[in-house]
């Protein structure tokens, strides 16, 4: 009986022991320590949403990936029957990896390996070169490899490959729908428009369009199919984009430009200048430039940042250096910051900002080693020259507006 009572004892007391610990506990959290008071008000204001909201992605965009035969070429190993682009874009995988978004224009079609090939001089088989163009998908591989994760393309060669295959845009486009990428440029079919091209980082939307002006004449092989290609008209810019802002936040237009356009111009025509203040007029907030093969001018137009053109990324106009000089060769990672405030009554704002550039240059040896250089780590082993040649693109980008940080030349 002792023993019972002692273990009841024991019991009474160790309930009573928790529920002086419980009231204690309770109490330094619901009494304040100022007047002995319940502090609903604190408890209120420490869960309140302080305003304005502030969240900001970041954009680095570059221009034309035109994979001319020796640029693939140098990139394949026959004993393997295998690419490896790896090299040619290493510096360039450095120095993007800590953007958002992560833009290029691809210029040449992953049509697929092909057998039946069309006034194709210098191929590989399956591959194709200047003037229609085939690609190895495997650069697109080391592209998304390197970071990339928003392709244009829609282009003036959309249509190279057309000839000798119904399916190499419906190819190109399986290959780019498998990749966890944003892209615009090619359909599926007409009800899959704008399926690929939104995505969401840090609480901003952005949504992504793709535009060519031209075929280069080709309009005829794919007048059948001509929804697979967006091609450029104010009426359908104006739908596309109207509906896109009642989905995202941001508008980004990646435009392949050409009426009234010539080849290895750095400044851009009055024609081009009209349609980037149409597409600012709708709202677009980035409208990225592809087409001369060469640099051109930045700008602002009113609330909306504008890359003319972001010239080549990599290519072999290197060749034509007696024709155009370093055009061909030199492009740029232009960066920008996107920045959305949001207030208490629920309106928010889209800023672009922290315009910045850093130079680039495509380098080979021989048709060999090809190699993406930002020219903040160049040197003259690539070309003793370099820093003459970046005074002289750093002239073109900044020659319609200054307000954009130039990375010195290393």
């Amino acid at each position: 009986m002792k023993k019972k009572r002692k273990i009841k004892k024991s019991i009474k007391f160790i309930f009573t022991f928790i529920m002086l610990i419980s009231i204690t506990i309770t109490s330094y959290f619901l009494i304040s320590k100022d007047d002995n008071k319940f502090n609903f008000n604190k408890i209120v204001n420490e869960n309140k949403v302080a305003y304005p909201i502030i969240k900001k992605i970041s954009l680095v965009a570059t221009g034309d990936a035109l994979l001319h035969n020796p640029v693939y070429l140098s990139a394949y190993d026959k004993e393997t029957d295998t690419f490896n682009f790896a090299p040619q874009l290493e510096l360039v995988k450095e120095q993007i990896k800590d953007y958002d978004i992560k833009y290029y224009n691809q210029e040449t079609v992953f049509g697929g390996k092909l057998t039946d090939r069309f006034n194709c001089k210098y191929n590989m088989p399956g591959y194709c070169s200047y003037p229609y163009f085939n690609t190895p998908s495997e650069f697109g591989d080391a592209m998304v490899d390197a970071g990339f994760n928003m392709v244009s393309l829609a282009s003036n060669h959309s249509a190279d490959c057309t000839y000798a295959s119904d399916t190499c845009l419906t190819n190109s486009y399986n290959f780019w729908k498998n990749k966890n990428v944003v892209f615009d440029g090619f359909n599926e079919d007409e009800t899959m428009e704008n399926k690929y091209n939104i995505s969401e980082k840090n609480g901003i939307k952005y949504g992504f369009l793709n535009y060519t002006n031209t075929l280069n004449g080709l309009d005829n092989s794919v007048s059948n199919i001509k929804y697979k290609i967006d091609i450029y008209d104010e009426e359908t810019a104006k739908k596309e984009i109207e509906d896109l802002k009642t989905k995202v936040d941001v508008i980004i237009v990646a435009m392949h430009w050409h009426k009234a356009s010539a080849e290895y111009e750095t400044v851009p025509t009055a024609s081009n200048k009209e349609i980037a203040n149409y597409l600012a007029s709708l709202g677009v907030n980035i409208i990225l430039g592809t087409y001369s093969h060469c640099l051109q001018p930045f700008d602002i137009i009113g609330n909306t940042v504008v890359f003319y053109s972001l010239g080549n990324f990599i290519s072999n106009q290197g060749d034509l250096l007696d024709m155009i000089g370093y055009k061909g060769i030199v492009g740029v990672l232009a960066s920008m910051d996107i920045t959305k405030t949001t207030y208490e009554d629920g309106t928010s704002e889209i800023k672009v900002d922290n315009i910045g550039a850093d130079l680039t240059y495509t380098y080979n040896k021989n048709h060999k080693d090809y190699k993406v250089i930002p020219f903040s780590k160049m040197n003259e082993s690539y070309n003793k020259d370099y820093k003459s040649i970046y005074e002289e693109y750093k002239n073109v980008l900044t020659s319609l507006n200054q307000n954009i940080n130039v990375k010195p030349v290393n």
